[in-house]
This record gives C-alpha cells, structure tokens and sequence, in this order.
C-alpha cells in the first residue's frame, strides 16, 4: 500500500472548515465500485519535548500545543485493508448487495483508540483550546470517527453492541460511526459496525 502524508493541507482544512470536534480524529475510507480506494487518517499526538511551534512569532507565549499527524493512502481490495487491532471485512454477496463489517475491540489496551488519541483527559482539554481558543470546541480528541464515503447510497449501518456515547449516520453514500474514546478503553464487547448497499 502505497502511503503519502498529507500533513499541512489535510490539518488546515479539518480546523479551517469547523464541521465539529469529531472531524479532528478520523478514520476515512472511500470506496469505488470494485472495493477499491483510498484511506485517510488523522491523530493526536503529544507535542515532543523541544518542538517548534506552528509559526515563528514574536511577543507570544505559545500555550496549549498539540500535533495532528495526517495521512493519506490507497488501497486495492477493501477486504485486504487492516487497522490497528480492529478487524474489517467486506464483499460482495448475491445480487450485488455489498457489506463491510468493522469490529472494534475494546478495553484499556486496545491500540487502535490510543494510537489515535494517546492523550489523556487532561491533555485533550488543552488540545480543544489549542484547536478552538474561544471555548466553544471543548471535545477534540474525546471520539474517534470512522467515515465510509461507498460507491452508491447506504442501504443498512448499524452497530452492536451499542455503548452509550457511540452514534451511527447515514447521509446518501456516507455512512458514519463516532466512538468515544473513553468508551473504547472501558471493558465490553467489541462494537461491531455493519454497512450494508447495493452495486
């Protein structure tokens, strides 16, 4: 799999654009009609001792640092696509209905929620005034989304077990899930997304 960062561009427009909190840390696959695609990640991490903030300036005293790490990959079979300790499948069955199924495990060693959020509550608070100064964003780094653009409107999106916090949509060709963070490091069955639509 071909993998290219995107750093800058991708990080500008998820701040810039202001959708909400949960478009800071990210998970985006789309997915062409031969199962196909491209993927697209985006993380928290804590700023490194020494490091060099965003902008040299004068008369600023830089508060509230935190890194977005982003990158963007392709991929030539969504079936063959592995993340972190989560397991995907997907396929195509009779009639061309096709299907993904995301299986998140869960607890407080899951790697798949800290290698995208590794901050802690406290430094998630300073990571939402880092992002939104005004105090509006005050959730950055609390959920993970996952977002599936597909080749043609979700017919099915669904989760089981549904833990409180955890949010399915569909809109047309999106389907969404958002995981809270602190849902993924609690104990309980994996959550178990299905997407379902039609070729």
């Amino acid at each position: 799999m071909k993998t290219s960062a995107s750093l800058a561009c991708l990080a500008l427009s998820l701040v810039l654009t202001a959708c909400d909190e949960s478009d800071v840390v990210a998970v985006r696959i789309r997915v062409r009609p031969d199962l196909s695609g491209t993927i697209t990640a985006s993380a928290l991490l804590r700023q490194a001792e020494g490091a060099h903030t965003p902008l040299e300036t004068r008369g600023v005293g830089w508060k509230n640092l935190v890194d977005l790490r982003c990158a963007t990959g392709d991929f030539a079979r969504l079936s063959e696509v592995g993340i972190s300790d989560a397991t995907l499948s997907a396929g195509e069955g009779e009639g061309g209905l096709c299907f993904l199924r995301l299986s998140l495990p869960r607890g407080p060693k899951v790697h798949w929620a800290r290698e995208l959020v590794p901050l802690d509550a406290a430094e998630r608070k300073s990571a939402s005034a880092a992002f939104d100064p005004s105090g509006q964003a005050e959730d950055v780094g609390s959920t993970v989304k996952f977002e599936f653009t597909l080749p043609s409107d979700s017919i099915g999106n669904g989760v089981t077990p549904r833990p409180r916090g955890t949010k399915v949509k569909s809109e047309g060709k999106v389907a969404t899930l958002i995981v809270p963070v602190e849902t993924a490091l609690g104990s309980g069955e994996p959550i178990v997304w299905h997407v379902t639509w039609q070729k």
